[in-house]
Formats: structure tokens, sequence, C-alpha cells
């Protein structure tokens, strides 16, 4: 599901520019996986985006007053959320001028521009000053980084010792090939996806303590059917928004997707704290 095939910062933005609207026709303005209750099947791709966004909000454990980095905010609904939710302040960061854009937009619309802010810029250098926050998370976000660690360094930098960051992030499982590791990263346009046994090195190694990690792989999977089922029951929005090519591209490759994800690819929370 790519606009480009080189995972560049400017290709991410670009890509994300060009396949946003699409998220929007078939499911809702978080551009994330969807998460189900253990035991549960079904229902809207949209709805299960809203579930997960409500997990990461209870995982992070913000509280009124904080002050929350959001690493690559997209459209800016879970930051909005996060915000509301809690009553603390998230500024959001993202490669796209468009993204940050119509965050602020979304935010205002929800009377949410006082607590919320989102710029344009590189998560590799930070425009915070050092312990500027309390608590930071990158939702599927990581994965497009060109050095994990040295955008984990930088969080690390701008949060205040003790200050918690939450990761959710896909990983490979060690059944993938390289051939697997090549196309599924061509297919989320990312630069490095690592496995589930990296991390704990990754996060220690730029500055935290980790705290969990916590394996969802079976409560995010049901994402590849809802998408599939939501694509179908939207299919002349995505024609006109789009054309008939782009719908059939989506479709197959929807399906190598799926096949190649449920067996060899894993999704998993992680939460760690500011040494």
């Amino acid at each position: 599901m790519t606009a480009e095939s080189k995972a560049t910062p400017e290709a991410v933005a670009r890509h994300y520019d060009y396949i946003t609207p699409f998220y929007e026709i078939i499911a809702s303005r978080s551009l994330h996986f969807g998460y189900w209750p253990p035991g549960e099947t079904g229902g809207s791709f949209g709805e299960a985006q809203q579930r997960f966004t409500e997990l990461m909000i209870k995982l992070l454990g913000s509280q009124k007053g904080h002050h929350v980095l959001d690493v690559g905010c997209g459209l800016g609904e879970p930051a909005t959320r996060l915000a509301q939710s809690t009553g603390c302040r998230v500024e959001g960061i993202t490669i796209s001028p468009r993204q940050a854009a119509q965050a602020e937009r979304w935010a205002s619309l929800h009377e949410m521009s006082g607590q919320t802010t989102f710029r344009c810029g590189d998560a590799a250098a930070l425009p915070f000053a050092a312990g500027s926050f309390d608590e930071a998370w990158a939702l599927e976000s990581l994965f497009h980084m060109p050095d994990q660690a040295k955008v984990l360094r930088e969080v690390a930098r701008v949060l205040h010792p003790g200050g918690r960051l939450l990761v959710a992030d896909i990983v490979l499982s060690d059944k993938a090939t390289p051939e697997d590791r090549s196309f599924l990263q061509h297919s989320f346009v990312a630069r490095s996806i690592i496995t589930a046994e990296d991390y704990p090195y990754l996060i220690r190694d730029t500055g935290f303590e980790l705290e969990q990690i916590l394996d969802i792989t079976p409560n995010v999977l049901e994402t590849f059917n809802a998408l599939a089922t939501a694509v179908q029951g939207k299919e002349a929005e995505v024609r006109r928004a789009y054309s008939d090519e782009f719908l059939a591209a989506i479709q197959e490759q929807w399906a190598r997707i799926t096949e190649t994800a449920r067996r060899c690819m894993g999704y998993v929370v992680i939460t760690a704290k500011r040494s």
C-alpha cells in the first residue's frame, strides 16, 4: 500500500499525503492498527482503531497538566483524544507539513487547540529543550525512522528523568525470510522493522529503563480482515477518490500483505522510563 518504494523521510511524507484520504474513507483519522479484546472479532475497523487509542492512553498514564510528546502524530486524532481524556498538553511532530496543518484543524474542530500543538519537523532533531516533557509516545512511527536509536536518544533528551515512553510497533518474527522483510518494509514504507527480541537492547541503549514489552499480536491481527471488509464496503467511494486501478492494486497487495504478516509479523507495545 505504498506510493513510494524508498523510505526516505520525504517519501514517507508523500506516502501519507497520498494515502490519507483512503484511510479516512474506510476507517478513521487514526493511522494505526485496530485492537480487539481477547476472544473478540468483527466490528468496524474504525471502532477498533478507537479501542487501540484508548488502550494506549491507559498504558501511557498521563495526567492533567502533564506535557506529552507525540512522535509521528499523523492527523492528530490520537493526540487530540489523549488531551481530551486526560487534560494533558500534547505537542505532535510529523514529517508532513500537510499532516501538521490537518492535525491543527482537527484539534480546533474539537476545541483542543489550547491543549495541542502540531508542527512539521525531524524526530531525529527535535525542536525542544532538554527535559521539556513528562511523557512521550510513538504509535507506529519508529519503523519509518532512518535511525531509530537516534530518535529514541532525542526523545530521552527532551523527557525529564523518570519521564515515561510508550512505543507501539510492528515487529518481525524469526520466521521472516529476507524476502519477507523486504516486502513488508516496502509495503509499510518502513526504513527498518526489528524483532521483538531486539527491542530491549534498543530501549536500554538509548537512555531508558525498560518497564514492559506487551505482545498484542493476537489482538491486532483482525486488522487485516477488517480493512479488507472496509474496502469492500467502500469500493465506490475509493474509486471516486482514486481510480479503478488504485482499488484493484490495493486489494491485490493487501491480500499478499495479509498472508505475509500473519506468517511472520508481530505487534508489541513497549513502556519504559527515562533513566
